[in-house]
């Protein structure tokens, strides 16, 4: 499986501390430095209070798969289906949920609430794209 087929996503002065830590193999989401509150995808202004404290705060634990679904549209020439696009929730981190594919089992293995670790996989345009990894059972949070 190759995620390098797609569109390169957009880089915005809100979404930049993120693509910059996925280069460096880091997951982070935005935490608010007057409230706490954390969020995903950035926006630059905080959910709860409106603020626009927002810093990066990494997630660095396990999570578990919140939701999924398989793919077997082949959307763009070269694109290898079918393929598993997970919803994942991290422990702790309420409100937080990040998507992003699955490897290391058959798309139709995956399951809501397995535990999936972090990862990253080449993207489009050379950019880190976020994906998960299957974890063996008892490996998880």
């Amino acid at each position: 499986m190759d995620a390098t087929t797609g569109i390169p996503p957009a880089v915005t002065e809100e979404t930049e501390p993120f693509w910059a830590a996925a280069r460096e193999g880091r997951l982070v989401v935005e935490r608010c430095s007057s409230c706490g509150a954390e969020s995903f995808p950035p926006r630059g202004i905080c959910r709860r209070c409106r603020a626009r404290t927002m810093e990066p705060a990494e997630i660095t634990g396990p999570g578990r798969v919140y939701s999924f679904t398989v793919n077997h549209q082949r959307w763009l020439p070269g694109l290898e289906v079918p393929y598993a696009i997970v919803l994942v929730e991290f422990p702790g981190r309420p409100g937080v949920r990040v998507a992003g594919r699955i490897r290391g089992c058959a798309p139709e293995e995956t399951a809501i609430g397995m535990p999936v670790a972090v990862g990253f996989e080449p993207g489009p345009g050379g950019f880190a794209i976020p994906s998960f990894l299957a974890v063996p059972d008892g490996g998880g949070s």
